[in-house]
């Protein structure tokens, strides 16, 4: 026989809150990291790119200008004396030769103060915006779309002309395209490495946070053995420092949990610890069916017998009485002396607490039967059950330094004192109590009889089951009682019970 108490038979799986929730994808910190340090690159590298280029182009403009105001003002020079000479063919010539041998001249304007116009390329409409422009003695960059240079045409104090150069902007475009290009291997080459060394740091770093998310995992299954190695001394260590102490006092709890329901009822035990039931433990007035079982002849019994075997027979029959009626609902008060108190329909409530009562009363007979400690006498060791049905005081009893969580009141009295009138192996209760368990059972009548602490006498009997189906579930519970491997929920024939 098994000496472990049945406490967790009727137990249930923890309701978990997440269990119908879909499992979101798992992004995690390293990838997000590494993600969002190389999109802060690529923006602070297109920044900087953006004003490098804006710097070299305004370099690039201030030395084109400078270029230009040089070769502008040359060109004015060799057209003064054509133009007085009334040479159009030579002017024509100088005009073609310096936008074949400049680089990057595009259109090469000059207007005579006669009028009279000479264009290379397409000249737009840089004649209305020249004439519009009032041009300095210097060479001026003009305010239009492209690059156009333009200065009068001066010789003894005299207007003669205008000049206007446009340049092309291919240099600029070949020199920006090769920076860029530059600057976007660079940033390849940064953007790579980044990524490389933030996803190593925060690898490093989320660790620490995998294994605390692991290591959760396992106290939510309630494992309390999983510790987190402690190293370093920073925000991490101490993380992994107070998960440890927290486990540890999970598990002093659990283990305290485990001790005190050994000797209370685990699910009163589950109420303090978890407060999940807080209301239940208010002093209150409920119905509920008391039983009592108490050895017969016990100060003979225990005369004769040595003190550890009086202990150890105790224990035994006690064990499988509590596994009984765990079984069937009701929990186990108190034991007092030789005797077990047991309580139905509270705090686990059912309608039929009375019907469950009689049927643990009757399969705890069957046990004490089957276990069959003799006496010295050579007498069987047997139980005299009682039970009763009716309203009673629960709440919490005792001092304020010892408190203990019962029921008390008529009916508890009136149980204790069926359990006085029946002989060996009989369940007594008044038959108000038996009008209540329906079907299965009789009733053999002991007449009225005067309970003390009852004004009333009451009418008594012992009862008896008579359905076969109902000996059948007797016979499961008390070879469960016997064997704990045997599944709580089955109901099957296991022997017979007559």
């Amino acid at each position: 026989m098994q000496h472990n108490a049945s406490a967790n038979h009727h137990s249930t799986a923890p309701n978990d809150p997440m269990t119908n929730t879909p499992e979101v994808p798992r992004f995690p910190i390293r990838l997000r990291w590494t993600i969002f340090v190389g999109l802060a690159v690529a923006a602070a590298v297109a920044l900087l790119a953006t004003i490098v280029l804006d710097m070299e182009r305004d370099a690039w403009l201030k030395n084109q200008e400078v270029q230009a105001s040089i070769q502008v003002k040359r060109l004015g020079e060799e057209l003064k004396i054509p133009m007085l000479a009334g040479s159009v063919a030579e002017v024509d010539f100088i005009i073609q030769n310096f936008s074949k041998s400049i680089p990057n001249v595009q259109v090469v304007y000059f207007q005579d103060n006669t009028g009279h116009k000479w264009t290379t390329g397409e000249s737009k409409n840089i004649h209305d915006i020249v004439n519009a422009t009032d041009l300095p003695h210097e060479t001026l960059h003009l305010p239009v779309q492209g690059l156009w240079f333009a200065k009068k045409v001066m010789y003894a104090g005299a207007d003669v002309g205008v000049i206007a150069v446009e340049y092309s902007e291919d240099a600029w475009e070949d020199l920006a395209g090769q920076l860029l290009k530059r600057m976007l291997l660079a940033a390849f080459f940064v953007i790579i490495l980044a990524s490389l060394l933030v996803y190593w740091l925060a690898g490093r770093m989320s660790k620490p946070l995998e294994e605390l998310a692991d290591a959760a995992k396992y106290v939510a299954e309630g494992d309390y053995q999983h510790r987190l190695k402690v190293r370093g001394n920073d925000e991490f260590t101490d993380a992994a420092s107070q998960f440890n102490r927290m486990i540890d006092e999970l598990q002093h709890k659990e283990e305290m949990r485990e001790v005190l329901g050994r000797y209370l009822n685990p699910e009163l035990v589950s109420d303090v610890f978890d407060g999940e039931k807080s209301g239940s433990l208010l002093n209150r007035k409920q119905e509920v069916t008391v039983l009592f079982a108490d050895m017969v002849s016990f100060t003979a019994f225990s005369e004769s017998t040595e003190t550890e075997e009086v202990v150890d027979v105790l224990n035994q029959y006690f064990e499988v009485f509590h596994s009984i009626i765990d079984y069937y609902g009701g929990h186990v008060d108190k034991y007092i002396g030789d005797a077990v108190m047991a309580v139905f329909n509270h705090p686990k409530e059912n309608e039929k607490h009375t019907r469950n009562a009689v049927l643990a009363g009757i399969a705890m007979t069957v046990a004490c039967r089957r276990l069959g400690v003799l006496r010295k006498d050579g007498d069987k060791v047997s139980f005299r059950i009682g039970l009763n049905r009716g309203d009673v005081i629960v709440g919490n009893i005792g001092a304020a330094e010892r408190l203990e969580y019962t029921v008390i009141g008529d009916a508890v009295n009136v149980a204790s004192r069926m359990g006085g009138l029946g002989g060996a192996d009989e369940v007594v209760l008044p038959k108000k109590s038996f009008e209540m368990l329906g079907h299965g059972f009789s009733f053999q009548d002991m007449g009225e009889i005067e309970v003390k602490g009852v004004s009333d006498p009451l009418q008594c009997g012992v009862v008896k089951v008579v359905d076969e189906n109902l000996r059948k579930d007797i016979s499961y519970a008390v070879a469960m009682a016997f064997d704990m491997t045997l599944p709580t929920d089955a109901r099957m024939m296991v022997g017979d019970i007559s």
